[in-house]
């Protein structure tokens, strides 16, 4: 009984520590009927707010699996995988759009079929759902309406536009919805593999790249990127970039901003975005700060689509010089990660949710060329999801600045159990998808070392998830 009594008391001292906290900036947690704005979230943009926030998460959730029968909890888990597969399908089927429309009094699910095509009755059923896992809401039996987080799904666009211009669905959007179309279809048939290779004696310890579950899935033997890069998967990989400027989301807005101090790098640095996609956090950098040059490396479709998202967003800064896109369709120089590293002067070599793409063994390749070709004060700035142990941590690099966390208070587990989950669905996502990784603070220290870099220093930004943390390492 005293965990029952211990994880109450910290829910409620949480929830003490939010309302004082808004209180006192004279801001209100918004409700979950309301629609998403970018606005509205300040309230929970706070440090202590955002520590309430992970205790709450992790203790609520841990107080339900105390409580609750082990075999429901286990079987809710194993059946759990309805709801993507009902997100996805009503995010394809562009209901988030057509309520919308509707207003918050909702719409009956008869006239929602009749506008996208799908069986009424069905779905209802996913609908309502989603609406108990607080993805819309139930306003009346079989009406429907938007809330918080599903019109954080929405495209903006109207749905007779979607439904004229399917394949343009997600262009100009803020890419949630797309970031919903690639889990729910890529990685989530990836997944459903996951078993048979990480059991088959031919796959199971491989770390190849191609033979991951996600070559299962789909009966390829091309790598991820390359099966996206293919004629027919057009569509497929415009989701995919899409998707990954939708990954902001996930994160406070302009976060690539914090820890690492831009402002001092001198007029002309150069920045190179590795494996930059089509630059959506270049472009945070470059607008916030106009004395970095900027340049954006990806393979050569990806390039492509980055010209027309920088022309809109920035008109001119390409034709200026200051931001250059570079890949084999923007630049001379074809970009390759395991091939070498073209740019010798950088002031900052920057990998963005990088590292977890790829095996050790690729890692070090990657590492290693960066390191050829970087100056003797050129900075490695890596943003990466730095995993943690769900017992108390003893590595040494909890020494360095920035390397150990604050532990949470007790019973919780020691990586906030349930508030850091996400990330370690995402680490399966790697692993499914690449036969890649995320990684503890550790792991990666050993991979810097072993390159030829040292580990300095960690931002680790303000949020309950270990998400986005920005890791330093300078030349050893």
């Amino acid at each position: 009984m005293e965990d029952l009594r211990n994880l109450t008391a910290l829910i409620s001292n949480a929830v003490k520590q939010i309302e004082e906290s808004c209180n006192a900036r004279q801001v209100s947690l918004p409700s979950l009927d309301d629609p998403f704005t970018l606005e509205s979230e300040s309230a929970r943009l706070h440090p202590a707010v955002l520590e309430a926030v992970a205790t709450i998460v992790a203790a609520t959730n841990q107080l339900s699996v105390l409580v609750r029968p082990p075999a429901l909890t286990l079987m809710s888990a194993a059946v759990q995988f309805h709801v993507p597969s009902a997100l996805r399908t009503v995010t394809k089927a562009n209901v988030v759009e057509i309520l919308r429309e509707a207003g918050p009094q909702g719409l009956h699910v008869d006239e929602i079929a009749k506008k996208n095509n799908m069986d009424p009755q069905k779905l209802a059923r996913l609908l309502r759902l989603l609406a108990t896992e607080h993805i819309f809401r139930e306003v009346t039996p079989d009406v429907f309406a938007n809330n918080r987080i599903s019109s954080l799904a929405d495209t903006g666009k109207s749905s007779t536009e979607l439904f004229s211009k399917p394949t343009e669905k997600y262009t100009g959007t803020n890419g949630v919805a797309a970031l919903i179309e690639h889990c729910g279809y890529d990685v989530f048939n990836s997944s459903a593999c996951m078993t048979e290779t990480l059991l088959d004696p031919e796959t199971a310890r491989s770390y190849d790249p191609t033979k991951a579950p996600f070559n299962r899935a789909f009966k390829t033997d091309l790598p991820f990127w390359a099966w996206f890069e293919q004629p027919g998967n057009e569509q497929i990989l415009s989701t995919f970039g899409m998707a990954m400027k939708g990954t902001k989301a996930l994160s406070p807005p302009d976060v690539i901003l914090d820890g690492f101090e831009w402002k001092d790098l001198p007029s002309g640095s150069i920045v190179v975005d590795v494996g930059g996609g089509i630059g959506s956090q270049s472009l945070t950098i470059a607008q916030a700060h106009h004395h970095l040059k900027i340049v954006v490396q990806d393979r050569e479709p990806v390039v492509k689509e980055a010209k027309g998202f920088w022309d809109l967003n920035f008109p001119n800064v390409l034709s200026s010089g200051r931001v250059t896109l570079q890949g084999k369709a923007g630049n001379p120089q074809s970009i390759d990660f395991l091939a070498g590293q073209p740019v010798k002067n950088a002031s900052v070599f920057l990998m963005r949710m990088i590292l977890h793409d790829w095996s050790d063994d690729l890692c070090h390749v990657i590492l290693k060329h960066l390191r050829e070709a970087a100056t003797p004060s050129t900075k490695l700035l890596l943003v990466d999801n730095l995993m943690s142990f769900a017992c108390p941590d003893t590595s040494p690099t909890t020494t360095i600045p920035g390397g150990a966390s604050e532990p949470p208070p007790p019973p919780l587990l020691a990586n906030y159990g349930h508030a850091s989950a996400f990330l370690h669905m995402i680490d399966l996502q790697m692993l499914t998808a690449l036969n890649g990784q995320e990684r503890t603070l550790v792991h990666l220290a050993k991979l810097l070392e072993g390159a030829g870099w040292k580990l300095t220093k960690v931002y680790r930004t303000p949020t309950f998830l270990q998400t986005h943390q920005q890791i330093l390492a300078l030349p050893a």
